[in-house]
C-alpha cells in the first residue's frame, strides 16, 4: 500500500506532512474524542471500540476481497498483495486488543481519573466555554458601564 501512496505524491508517506485544513481537522477530532471520554477508562474504552470497528471492517473488506472471482491475472497478483497486508492489519490490530485488554485490567484511583479529568481542560479546551466566558466577560463590561 506504501507504494501507491508513493506513487500518488512523489513522497514516501512518512515525508508527507498535513495540509492546514487536515491538521485543523485533526485537531478538532482529537479535542473532541478527549472531551468526550475525559478519564482515563474512558480513554480505553473509546480506543478499544475503534480497534473493534477497525477490525470489523477489515475483515469484511477481505471477506469481499476473497470471494470475488479475479477477471484478470493482474489483478489476482494485485489482490493477493492487498489481501496479505489487510491480514497483516487485522494481526496488528489484534495485538492492540490484547494490549488494551491488559491496560483495562488495571483500575485508575478516583484521585487520578479526576486528575485526567482536569489534564483533558488544558489539553484539549472546549471552544464553546471559551465563547461563553468571552461573551459573560462582554455582559459583565457593558452591564457595569450601563
Amino acid at each position: 500500500m506504501t507504494s501507491d501512496a508513493q506513487e500518488w505524491s512523489g513522497q514516501e508517506p512518512w515525508d508527507q506532512h498535513p495540509s492546514a485544513e487536515e491538521q485543523a481537522r485533526f485537531e478538532r477530532l482529537h479535542d473532541a474524542l478527549l472531551r468526550r471520554h475525559g478519564k482515563l477508562q474512558g480513554q480505553q474504552w473509546q480506543l478499544w471500540v475503534c480497534v473493534q470497528a477497525m477490525q470489523n471492517l477489515t475483515t469484511a473488506v477481505v471477506q469481499a476481497l476473497a470471494s470475488e472471482p479475479p477477471a484478470l491475472q493482474r489483478r489476482l497478483v494485485v489482490r493477493r498483495q492487498v489481501l496479505n497486508e489487510l491480514r497483516a492489519l487485522q494481526a496488528w490490530l489484534l495485538s492492540v486488543e490484547l494490549l488494551l485488554e491488559r491496560t483495562g485490567e488495571v483500575a485508575w484511583p478516583e484521585a487520578v481519573e479526576r486528575l485526567a479529568q482536569e489534564l483533558v481542560g488544558e489539553l484539549a479546551p472546549d471552544p464553546r466555554c471559551e465563547r461563553r466566558l468571552r461573551l459573560n466577560q462582554l455582559l459583565e463590561r457593558s452591564s457595569a458601564d450601563g
